[in-house]
Formats: structure tokens, C-alpha cells, sequence
């Protein structure tokens, strides 16, 4: 029980599941994760519109003294045909410091993040002031039907009284104007400017 201490292997692990979308197919690594995140003590649901497309949900119930925190991400990825990649792109090897393969950036990087963090936590034995719901979520990539849409419209109670959410996000620099800047997305509107 210390996958939460080994991110970059869980990376690999997760990059070596093709979960390409279509047809997507997220049910192997999203049971892997679930064994994971079950053999922490916590519970688990899966929810899903098709037995091949699941979304997991895991809670760890804070002191009730804030609104719940919604960690949420997705495991599918797009599609990597007629592309030339460097490195096989579900092999998850590492060159230069780097894991290379689809997913690494979009978003099983951000997922592994979200896991390990939530699993330390659970680990600590100290409890959040709200709970902590950790989304994992499949078709993003294709609009979200089978994945965020689907609890969004048909399970809502999962969300409660959460005001927050941290989902897809940066995780590498971005160079502009001479200046290293990291993106950190607070709100999503369509538009973004910097200055």
C-alpha cells in the first residue's frame, strides 16, 4: 500500500492501457485503479452508461466544516494513427528524466497526480475539512456522453455541495515573451489572455 509514493511508475502503468477513444474502452484501467485505490480502505462506485466506458468515484469524508473538493480526470486519449512518435506510444519509457507515451500530458499524468495525492492523504489519517471526491472519468475526449455528461444529468447526488473542482490542467511550461510562465486554470469561460 505505498503506490502513492511511486507516481511515475503508476504513470507507466497507466499509459501501457490503450484506452484510444474511439472506442475508448476504459474498463481494464479504470478496475486497475479501483483494486488500487480499495486496497487503501476506501470506497468505491462505478457508474456507467456502457460496461466498456465506467467512471469511478472514491470519497474520503472530511469534517463537514467546507464544501466537498471534486478531483476529477479523464483516462481516454486520442488517437495516435498516421502519427510518428519517437518512442512506442503505450510503452511508457523513460528517456532523459521523461515518461514518454500517449497520455502522459492528456491526462493520465494529471490522473496519476490526482490519484497519489488523494491516496497520501487517505495514508496521512488526517481528515479534510470537506470531502475529497475523486472522479475518474472516460470519453472526454469524444464529448463526454458516456463520462461527465452522463453523471452530470443521471447522478448528480455524487457532487453534493461542491463548489470546487480541479480538473485537466497544465503540467508543463508554457515560453512566452522570453518568460517561463505555468498555466494554472481557475475558471473556464472559452477565452484566455495574458499579459
Amino acid at each position: 500500500m505505498s503506490i502513492h509514493k511511486n507516481p511515475v511508475q503508476l504513470l507507466q502503468t497507466l499509459i501501457r492501457f490503450n484506452t484510444t477513444n474511439l472506442p475508448g474502452d476504459e474498463a481494464a484501467c479504470m478496475r486497475y485503479l479501483d483494486g488500487i485505490i480499495q486496497s487503501y480502505g476506501i470506497e468505491t462506485t462505478m457508474l456507467a452508461l456502457d460496461d466498456n466506458r465506467p467512471n469511478l468515484i472514491a470519497r474520503i469524508a472530511g469534517t463537514g466544516d467546507a464544501p466537498p473538493l471534486v478531483l476529477q480526470g479523464h483516462l481516454d486519449v486520442v488517437p495516435t494513427t498516421g502519427q510518428d512518435w519517437t518512442y512506442p506510444p503505450f510503452s511508457a519509457e523513460i528517456h532523459d528524466g521523461f515518461v514518454w507515451g500517449r497520455g502522459a500530458l492528456d491526462m493520465k499524468g494529471g490522473v496519476t497526480m490526482m490519484v497519489c495525492a488523494f491516496l497520501a492523504l487517505k495514508a496521512s489519517g488526517k481528515l479534510p475539512a470537506g470531502d475529497i471526491i475523486l472522479c475518474l472519468l472516460s470519453d472526454e475526449e469524444r464529448g463526454g456522453t458516456y463520462g461527465a455528461k452522463f453523471l452530470t444529468e443521471q447522478h448528480r447526488e455524487i457532487f453534493g455541495a461542491a463548489k470546487y473542482s480541479i480538473g485537466e490542467f497544465g503540467g508543463f511550461p508554457l515560453h512566452i515573451g522570453g518568460q517561463k510562465l505555468y498555466p494554472i486554470q481557475i475558471s473556464e469561460r472559452g477565452m484566455c489572455a495574458t499579459k
